[in-house]
């Protein structure tokens, strides 16, 4: 689960700006995520699989 405590800025004004559901998702989904872009590409994969 994202340390929701640690986030920098940048990463934090990203996760805010997701849905609830999406930011449900990534908290329950235990990934690792320790930048931005790490952040960026979890929400790509979801994204990918709710289109799917």
């Amino acid at each position: 689960m994202p340390d929701l405590f640690n986030l920098t800025s940048e990463m934090n004004e990203y996760f805010n700006s997701l849905s609830k559901n999406m930011q449900e998702t990534i908290i329950q989904s235990g990934a690792k995520i320790n930048s931005l872009s790490d952040l960026k590409e979890v929400v790509k994969g979801f994204e990918s699989n709710e289109n799917a």
